[in-house]
């Protein structure tokens, strides 16, 4: 991608998410192109047991005409280093996750993705494996 215009739009920053029915906290954010949405979750109540699904759930419903791509942010803090990972649905609605360097969803999003962070990351933008 070549200049700022050229990135999908940022249309949703929510902290904490209340569309999520798990315990603790859940941040999402929501960029959308043109039949496509990308957005990234993060936050303890991401790593519920149901969680990645459930949210692959609602953003279908609340999105029912876009194809969604879903990326998980674990912010860094004092034990564990940050990451991000692709979800990916099986056909039997389970997720899998594989890590991706920060950098790499930061070309696709532009620098909102950055941007937006959750405020307790201390990884300062790094985010990567």
């Amino acid at each position: 991608m070549t200049g700022e215009g050229s990135f999908p739009k940022l249309i949703r920053d929510e902290d904490p998410w209340q569309g999520l029915g798990v315990p603790g906290r859940v941040h999402i954010r929501v960029w959308r192109e043109p039949g496509r949405l990308t957005a990234v979750i993060s936050g303890p109540g991401t790593w519920t047991r149901g969680g990645h699904e459930e949210t692959f759930a609602q953003l279908r419903t609340e999105y029912p005409r876009d194809t969604v791509d879903l990326f998980h942010h674990h912010p860094g803090d004092w034990i564990d280093l940050p990451f991000y990972a692709a979800l990916t649905e099986a056909d039997d609605g389970s997720v899998t996750q594989t890590q991706i360097p920060a950098d790499t969803l930061a070309q696709r999003l532009g620098p909102s993705l950055y941007a937006t962070e959750d405020p307790e990351d201390e990884s300062a933008g790094w985010g990567g494996p």
